[in-house]
């Protein structure tokens, strides 16, 4: 199964910006971005895809026996197995479905499984990558008169059997991801970096040896939701976004086990990718439009919220609220911006019904890095890299902007 470094299954197409494999384990196709010279890309061969590395790679057996990939030109067939419901009590959302248990649910517009097979049956078809909706692939012909059979600890349930679960991406909070432990070496998936914006560039490099012959004075900074504020000594592009991985300095027998991580590790193989939330920079500085919930609790306590007089109240806000972001981690949000929040919120709410009073809604700030980033560091993510700078406006719970 593919991994947080590595992705494996069969190229059935590949653009400039993106490979699409699909995974026969969990039947999904897999978008992983083309770091690859694409002299290296064959359609219909088996991989394993990590950053700026492709290499084909072996089938499991179950997977050769029963699925078989074929190019030709720019058209990506397969034979596989496949098998329908029997027309019984209970299976109505599953007539007419078609399923293979390594690529999953299978279109049928010329209806020719359901002309040829019964309910039950395994027999082979020939498909085509043809991605619609919840599904990849679209039969093209059914062999006649062949039905087939595979060993019973090979045969996986149906959707429509009550052994079945549907494998899900697993969901985690971006907190989950960070390497709090700053003086380890870094694992082999946290060497890799899906997004690191540049928010600094020609700055001093704090890690600068004089007495080592090479060492540079002027460094970079790209952020990383697991690894905080890291060094480039690459040049890079204020407010660009890059995939790449990270050199460590403290693994191996020669490794300076001791050395803290800002000093430990760089980044390499530094590949740009488009921006996943929008990013601007304005007189050198990055901006960021971020939204993220509102969240009362966060800002103020539900005492504080009962003094009419907004001089007072203003001094009651909590000093350390906060958001998280799935790019850019732990994001700062001060009494200032807290009170213009809470402020928006209620002069929006206090004309709504009360079942409306309590929907959510969303909050959409311009955010940048903090005036003390390289020292809240150090102690990230107890203290965020970015901070809230202004408030651009808040959206209901359909996402339409609301204007107070």
């Amino acid at each position: 199964m593919s991994g947080p470094y590595v992705d494996y299954g069969f190229l059935c197409d590949f653009d400039s910006r993106n490979i699409y494999l699909f995974d026969c384990v969990t039947r999904r196709l897999l978008t992983v971005r083309n770091t690859y010279n694409p002299r290296e890309l064959v359609l219909g061969k088996f991989y394993s895809a990590r950053h700026m590395v492709i290499k084909e790679h072996d089938v499991e057996e179950k997977f050769r026996r029963n699925v078989k990939f074929y190019a030709d030109g720019f058209d990506v067939t397969a034979d596989t197995i496949a098998t329908m419901p029997n027309n019984l009590p209970g299976l109505e959302k599953f007539h007419g479905k078609i399923w293979s248990q390594y690529l999953g649910f299978l279109r049928d517009p010329r209806n020719k499984f359901a002309e040829t097979m019964c309910g039950g049956e395994l027999g082979w078809v020939t498909v085509r990558y043809a991605p619609d909706g919840d599904t990849v692939f679209e039969i093209i012909d059914v062999a006649q008169s062949c039905t087939f059979n595979i060993p019973k600890e090979e045969l996986l349930p149906t959707p429509w059997s009550p052994e079945y679960s549907e494998w899900v991406p697993p969901q985690h909070h971006p907190f989950a991801f960070i390497i709090h432990n700053k003086h380890r070496p870094l694992s082999r998936k946290s060497c890799f970096v899906k997004h690191a914006v540049c928010i600094e560039t020609n700055i001093f490099n704090h890690a600068f040896n004089s007495k080592k012959e090479g060492s540079s004075d002027k460094c970079d900074h790209l952020f990383t939701l697991n690894l905080g504020m890291i060094r480039s000594l690459k040049p890079v592009k204020i407010g660009a976004w890059y995939q790449h991985e990270v050199n460590e300095k403290r693994g191996g027998r020669k490794g300076i086990k001791d050395l803290e991580q800002y000093h430990a590790i760089t980044a390499s193989k530094l590949f740009e990718i488009e921006a996943p939330i929008p990013t601007e920079v304005v007189n050198g500085n990055v901006e960021f439009e971020v939204e993220f919930p509102f969240n009362h609790d966060m800002l103020e306590s539900l005492q504080n919220r009962n003094i009419g007089n907004w001089f007072q109240r203003s001094k009651g806000l909590k000093k350390d609220s906060h958001f998280w972001n799935q790019y850019l981690g732990r994001v700062e949000i001060y009494p200032k911006e807290a009170m213009e929040i809470i402020q928006m919120v209620e002069t929006y709410r206090q004309d709504l019904l009360e079942p409306f009073k309590s929907e959510p809604i969303t909050v959409v700030g311009e955010v940048v890095r903090h005036r003390n980033s390289f020292k809240n560091n150090k102690t990230y993510p107890e203290n965020g890299i970015f901070l809230v700078r202004s408030i651009i406006g808040i959206k209901d719970v359909k996402g339409k902007t609301i204007n107070v």
